[in-house]
């Protein structure tokens, strides 16, 4: 039986940007890829803080930092529809926020009492210093939602969490558009909990 559906933040809840910022202004975006997926890694395990990240970012791509402090994050837009659809769902269903983000970085997305008041359950990576797609923090969240993985669906953009949430015992919908996620959420959940 489902009893609560997790999503994940960039990507999904808000329309990321970072990755448009590397593909726009880094011209060797496609040799550097492997480093500035590793950096970004490190600063939402909470191993560097954001001003870290754009300073290493700027020393990669050559990029002058107030550049990079500047745009690196973008315009972050809420995904207001599949918000709005989340709250209607907590009628029926716990449910969770499981984001990749450093520490003290999502209150500039969701504040502390946001989160509170739209989910049930809120874990941020850089919090616990593990990171999806480690099974473990999937587990985690289930657990801060009092539920088991087994009793939970994951929304998220990128297919290799998809996979972690899948090795937690969860099942994963992979982020396309509203429509097709909400579409896929009343399949599951119809033919879960019949």
């Amino acid at each position: 039986m489902i009893r609560g559906i997790i999503f994940d933040c960039f990507g999904v809840l808000y329309i990321d940007p970072s990755r448009h910022f590397y593909e726009s202004h880094v011209k060797n975006y496609e040799e550097l890829r492997p480093q500035l997926a590793s950096l970004d890694k490190a600063a939402d395990y909470g191993f560097m803080t954001q001003k870290e990240l754009n300073e290493a970012v700027s020393d990669l791509t050559g990029l002058e930092l107030p550049f990079v402090s500047k745009h690196i994050k973008g315009i972050h837009q809420r995904n207001e529809m599949l918000l709005d659809y989340t709250q209607e769902l907590r009628r029926r269903y716990k449910v969770g926020l499981l984001s990749n983000i450093g520490p003290g970085s999502m209150d500039a997305f969701f504040n502390k009492e946001e989160r509170d008041a739209l989910f049930d359950a809120a874990v941020l990576s850089g919090e616990e210093h593990m990171t999806k797609p480690d099974p473990h923090i999937f587990e985690l969240t289930a657990e801060r939602m009092g539920l088991q993985p087994g009793e939970c669906i994951m929304i998220d953009d990128v297919e290799e969490n998809c996979a972690g949430a899948d090795a937690a015992g969860m099942i994963p919908i992979l982020y396309q558009s509203n429509a097709q996620v909400e579409a896929e959420i009343t399949r599951i959940t119809e033919e879960r909990n019949a």
